[in-house]
């Protein structure tokens, strides 16, 4: 009789891992895509067909106090309820984190929930000054954390290279890189970096 006891549990609890091994999967999606200058691309990080976050690559011209200056950005806009990792000794920080692979996302992380600068690149009269961890870093992660429709949360990463820069000309040369991401299908379970299975 203990034997037959000892079976049940058994079975039980390889049926609960199994079930929890199905729950926590990750989805990946490959992608080439580019992002031009003055262009976006919506990410839609389940194939539900909501945009979770926008990357946008962006060319503006201003003024400075000798004269015309440019501005070049690169930046992630979350869809309202989601949110990008930002560096751990900068709370609050606008500036999305260039992570390296086989890093954790899940909610130890610091999570921003508006706009944030990937890369930014200024120069004109005034000068040349850059600023954001992914300027002319080749295949680094944005730590994603999105809700899904049924409210569940989720976390992912998004694999970026980014090229920007200006020639003696003064003339900007960029080339902005999307090649794949991935989402944990466990509501609440972390993700690491370049998983993706």
């Amino acid at each position: 009789m203990k034997a037959i006891g000892w079976t049940l549990v058994a079975i039980v609890v390889m049926a609960s891992a199994l079930a929890q091994s199905a729950e926590a999967q990750i989805i990946y999606t490959q992608v080439n895509a580019s992002i031009p200058l003055n262009q976006t691309y919506g990410l839609d990080l389940n194939g539900d067909g909501i945009v979770d976050f926008t990357l946008r690559s962006k060319l503006i011209q201003g003024y400075c106090q000798a004269g015309d200056e440019y501005v070049w950005s690169l930046s992630v806009v979350p869809a309202s309820g989601n949110e990008v990792v930002t560096a751990a000794d900068q709370i609050g920080s606008d500036y999305a984190s260039a992570l390296q692979y086989g890093v954790l996302v899940n909610n130890s992380q610091n999570f921003y929930s508006n706009g944030s600068v990937l890369a930014e690149l200024t120069w004109g009269a005034c000068g040349i000054a850059a600023m954001g961890q992914w300027l002319n870093s080749p295949t680094r992660y944005l730590g994603l954390q999105f809700r899904a429709a049924d409210g569940t949360v989720h976390y992912a990463w998004a694999k970026l290279s980014t090229v920007a820069y200006v020639d003696q000309n003064e003339h900007l040369h960029t080339t902005t890189l999307l090649s794949g991401f991935a989402y944990q299908g466990a509501a609440g379970a972390g993700i690491l970096t370049g998983a993706t299975q």
